[in-house]
């Protein structure tokens, strides 16, 4: 059985897992997490499969990665926690709810509805797929070639963070690239939620963000009887990442409340 990488920061029984969105990895939350292990929570900095350091797999789909998931608890011995997930990892989050919602305390959703989404990320892969990266020496040389495809610098450097060496000190993808990009439409498509869900759940959106709006705020409210939706000021989608100090402050409440 493969088992997901993680990085477990704290100790203790307040379990929080954190997912992270597409592209991302565990360690884009390292800085979270070393704030709430501090707070008395035991943080489980996860890589989902096909990224980070996880274990790669032509199989990608939210069933999947929910059994993921459950796997990691049962191995881990994690009994109930609350579980965080932003974009691709909220998704991941709500499907796990509906068919294990016995583990959990409470649910916070980042920047993300259960509907379906465009691809709109997909010029990011495009942009990956042309570097030749078996054979470029600094990544500097990745970065400007990036740069030419891609003008947000925040976007090229979160993208970075997906390039590593190997033995041989040549450059590789850390997330399974292709894959990701071959199921981009399983990725973005929306949850099918056929009965509420009871779990005290919280979305989290970006006041900047179009990923949640009147309409999903609607769907969730039906869906989801008992949560809310907070807003973080000056920020988009990676609201962790653009406003972390408020983000933080918003989240500690939420977690003792």
């Amino acid at each position: 059985m493969n088992i997901l990488h993680s990085k477990i920061i704290g100790s203790g029984k307040n379990h929080l897992i954190i997912l992270h969105g597409l592209l991302g990895m565990g360690d884009n939350w390292k800085s979270i997490a070393n704030k709430l292990s501090s707070e008395g929570y035991c943080v489980h900095l996860i890589d989902q499969r096909n990224h980070g350091k996880s274990f790669h797999s032509n199989e990608m789909n939210y069933d999947l990665m929910v059994e993921d998931i459950y796997s990691y608890l049962n191995f881990h011995d994690v009994g109930s926690c609350f579980l965080l997930g932003h974009s691709m990892g909220g998704k991941v989050a709500i499907k796990f709810s509906l068919l294990h919602s016995q583990y959990l305390k409470k649910l916070i959703i980042v920047d993300i509805a259960p509907k379906k989404y465009e691809p709109k990320f997909n010029y990011l892969f495009e942009a990956l797929n042309t570097l030749d990266i078996e054979n470029i020496k600094t990544r500097s040389e990745i970065e400007i070639a990036l740069l030419d495809k891609i003008k947000e610098q925040s976007l090229v450097l979160f993208l970075l963070k997906n390039i590593g060496r190997n033995e041989n000190n040549n450059f590789v993808f850390k997330a399974n690239v292709n894959v990701l990009h071959q199921n981009l439409l399983t990725l973005m498509d929306k949850i099918t939620i056929n009965e509420n869900i009871f779990v005290h759940t919280t979305f989290i959106k970006g006041d900047k963000s179009d990923y949640i709006n009147e309409i999903d705020a609607g769907l969730i409210k039906d869906k989801f009887p008992n949560s809310e939706i907070i807003p973080i000021v000056n920020s988009g989608h990676w609201v962790h990442a653009e406003n972390p100090d408020y983000f933080y402050s918003k989240l500690i409440e939420i977690l003792k409340k």
